[in-house]
């Protein structure tokens, strides 16, 4: 199974996502490969410098090219779980990762920008694969959080999870993933999987 994190603006929680949903995914004795789409390579660095086990199953491949990109996804075994941590404003690369993907997951935030950078994503991902958006460092207590929400149910915008704004969760390889974070993508991952036995 792929499935794609995807945005069109950077800072909004992308390889944070796939970091994490990437750990997951290797739980239970299984291996999952993060493909690293982004030539800054924040994602591969990232699971190779950190001493946490709960990244020490994920196999990394760096694939900034669509060229290295098929490969790397060529590699995932139809068995196995391929997360796609996609560079953002690069929309001919994410078009080529979504001719693959079982599954999208696109991380934002709150705030009005954010919005029609979520619409122009989720107009780039065909009707047949099931999108989900993942609020990363959320305040879930603002008002601004609370009409986005609600905006996004008018608008039948699948909203998969909800991440609050720590800097453990954040923190890169220079500390373990934090427990609150694997909490809350853990909502999410179970909203992949349900997706992925429609």
């Amino acid at each position: 199974m792929i499935i794609v994190t995807a945005a069109l603006k950077g800072g909004v929680g992308k390889t944070t996502t796939s970091v994490y949903l990437a750990a997951l995914a290797s739980s239970n004795r299984r291996t999952a490969t993060l493909v690293d789409a982004d030539p800054q390579g924040s994602a591969a660095d990232w699971v190779a410098d950190s001493e946490d086990d709960h990244l020490a199953r994920i196999e990394i491949e760096e694939a900034p090219t669509e060229r290295l990109l098929n490969k790397a996804l060529d590699k995932v075994p139809p068995e196995g779980i391929g997360i796609v941590d996609m560079p953002p404003s690069h929309e001919r690369l994410l078009n080529k990762a979504l001719e693959r993907a079982r599954i999208v997951v696109l991380p934002t935030r709150i705030g009005g920008v954010e919005t029609p950078r979520v619409k122009a994503v989720l107009d780039l991902v065909p009707d047949h694969i099931p999108v989900g958006l993942v609020i990363c460092s959320a305040r879930t207590y603002t008002r601004s959080y609370q009409e986005a929400m609600q905006q996004y149910a008018e608008e039948n915008i699948p909203v998969w999870g909800t991440i609050p704004e720590r800097v453990s969760i954040t923190a890169g390889p220079s500390g373990p993933l934090a427990a609150d974070g694997l909490e809350s993508y853990k909502k999410v991952w179970r909203k992949i999987l349900a997706a992925a036995r429609t």
